[in-house]
């Protein structure tokens, strides 16, 4: 997708967020701090804040710069995906078992879980180190398993194993099995996406294409 058009998708999506129901769904996603001036989301431990005027999204401690299109795709599709009463399952699964999304897993897994996997093979300590600089928590499974909240409302965990001489480093990403309960199965890659990502920013390494 080419710049303008993600412009275009995002502002199109901020013409929506303007009929939001943000009390409502607040309430029903639990969400803290609802006002009745600028909103507060956090995401991946991040701060942002929605504009009650005109419903464009900035971060608090950079409002000057721009937030990219995942991030804001990601907070607008969670007011207006979410169902009426969501609730986790607290149970989690791979891409390709969660319903609705299994066509896309294949992809999924080549343009993110192997690259994922790639760039931090021999590199365990210093995906333990972003992860724990992002916040996350420190999950018993694997060589570096972290839990992180995309939201308050929304647990991702990934999973990763450094290679050795026969096999190759391999990473997945698990979802709350009622993860759509909360946003578009479509949106969960690019949550998913976008997670590994800020572990790839906060061990100074190269971001996803």
């Amino acid at each position: 997708m080419e710049i303008n058009n993600y412009k275009k998708v995002c502002e199109y999506w901020r013409l929506k967020a303007l009929e939001f129901d943000y009390q409502e769904r607040y309430a029903a996603l639990g969400l803290p701090g609802y006002n009745e001036n600028n909103l507060p989301i956090t995401y991946f431990g991040v701060d942002y804040e929605i504009n009650r005027t005109d419903a464009s999204i900035s971060e608090v401690k950079r409002p000057e710069e721009e937030v990219d299109f995942y991030t804001q795709s990601a907070i607008y599709h969670l007011f207006y995906f979410s169902k009426e009463a969501p609730r986790n399952a607290n149970n989690f699964i791979p891409l390709h078992e969660l319903r609705g999304a299994a066509p896309f897993s294949p992809a999924f897994k080549k343009s993110t879980l192997i690259p994922f996997a790639k760039a931090f093979e021999g590199k365990t300590g210093q995906l333990i180190d972003a992860a724990e600089k992002l916040g996350f928590e420190r999950l018993p499974n694997s060589d570096a398993g972290f839990q992180a909240m995309a939201f308050t409302c929304m647990p991702i965990r990934f999973l990763f194993w450094d290679g050795d001489d026969e096999l190759p480093a391999q990473a997945t990403i698990l979802f709350d099995q009622k993860i759509t309960e909360f946003t578009h199965e479509e949106t969960v890659i690019g949550i998913g996406m976008d997670l590994v990502n800020r572990l790839l920013d906060a061990a100074g390494f190269k971001r996803l294409a």
